[in-house]
């Protein structure tokens, strides 16, 4: 079974809970109980929602990848059933003579949560796809993306506890599933062996990543039939993406540059080059969406996304444009009274096999 495929299977089982996530990647990544893992030589141990797991990444780049690529994707099942929650239970609370989506700070919120998490889509389902192809350099990519996507869901998911407010704690029924899965996520990387120090593990790579020509690399900012296809179809992300394809030309020429570094200086390094391959993936996947009805091919969707993303790499993150916060609440809104994923995209990526 290929990486994409685990993917889609575990992804409603992490709406549920992580554990229940985990359990469904098993035939991808394994799992012990406590007392075999410790008869086994003392492998590292963790423990998510009273079950123990091991994990046999982290020995080798190539053992460390496909959970990697998988976790992450998987996970954004758990994202998808929170801000699903948390549509509905903004739709039902009244504050102020009105609901909570009425507030502009809880829309601004909910805005800023869905485009991390279409961010983190389009970034994790490029690599499950450079896994599965066995693509040059998929193992820095896929650290890089393993990195951002976890840090992505843990910071939309706390959004959606802001947005929750009161309930977040109290865990009211039938909303506790948000307390829940805001704690899940944002202790993934400690639950998951090799998710934790994947950033450090890209260093050795990143000349190669960014010397990729892979849709989803950082130099495919600066391709010119990428800026003319957004100059026609989304012109409200013309800057954005300009500002990051400044940024990404930089970063090139820094890491082709080599040189000593401080160890900040280079996790500093890496984590821009994973924010840029991040923007490159929403780029890639809005090229190949748009003109359908998916959320990914919206060019508000899409300008969102890059702005969020900008603002990463600025570290000032502005809030975003009151037209890009009505069209995601709206598709919010749309996907919760529909019960459809909101955030999630097909497993197999956009970004072709090289």
């Amino acid at each position: 079974m290929s990486i994409a495929e685990s993917v889609e299977r575990a992804r409603p089982a992490f709406g549920r809970d992580v554990a229940a996530g985990l359990d469904a990647l098993e035939p991808l990544i394994g799992r012990l109980s406590i007392d075999d893992a410790v008869a086994g030589g003392g492998e590292r141990v963790v423990t998510s929602a009273l079950r123990s797991y091991r994990f046999e990444a982290g020995r080798d780049a190539a053992a460390a990848t496909p959970v990697r690529a998988a976790v992450p994707a998987s996970a954004l099942g758990a994202l998808d059933a929170a801000l699903r929650e948390s549509v509905q239970y903004s739709r039902t609370r009244h504050l102020y003579g009105g609901t909570v989506l009425d507030i502009p700070h809880a829309r601004s919120l909910l805005a800023a949560a869905l485009a991390d998490a279409l961010t983190a889509d389009a970034l994790s389902s490029a690599a499950v796809c450079l896994a599965d192809a066995h693509a040059p350099a998929a193992s820095v990519a896929v650290a890089l993306s393993a990195h951002l996507s976890c840090v992505l869901l843990a910071e939309a998911a706390q959004q959606v506890s802001v947005l929750a407010g009161s309930t977040f704690y109290a865990r009211i029924a039938p909303f506790e599933l948000i307390e829940q899965h805001v704690r899940d996520l944002s202790a993934l990387p400690v639950l998951v062996p090799g998710l934790s120090d994947a950033l450090p593990s890209a260093l050795a790579g990143l000349d190669a990543w960014c010397a990729s020509t892979d849709a989803a690399a950082p130099g495919s900012l600066l391709r010119s039939e990428v800026a003319l296809a957004i100059a026609s179809d989304a012109p409200g992300a013309v800057e954005v993406h300009a500002a990051l394809a400044t940024a990404a030309s930089r970063t090139l020429a820094e890491v082709g540059a080599g040189g000593a570094m401080e160890p900040y200086e280079e996790r500093e390094l890496a984590h821009r080059v994973a924010l840029l391959t991040a923007g490159a993936a929403v780029v890639d996947g809005w090229l190949h969406a748009r003109g359908a009805e998916a959320i990914a091919g919206d060019p508000l969707a899409l300008e969102a996304c890059l702005r969020r993303i900008r603002g990463r790499v600025a570290r000032r993150q502005p809030p975003l444009p009151a037209d890009l916060v009505a069209r995601l609440v709206a598709h919010a809104e749309a996907r919760a009274a529909s019960g459809e994923e909101m955030a999630i995209g097909p497993a197999r990526a956009t970004v072709p096999p090289m």
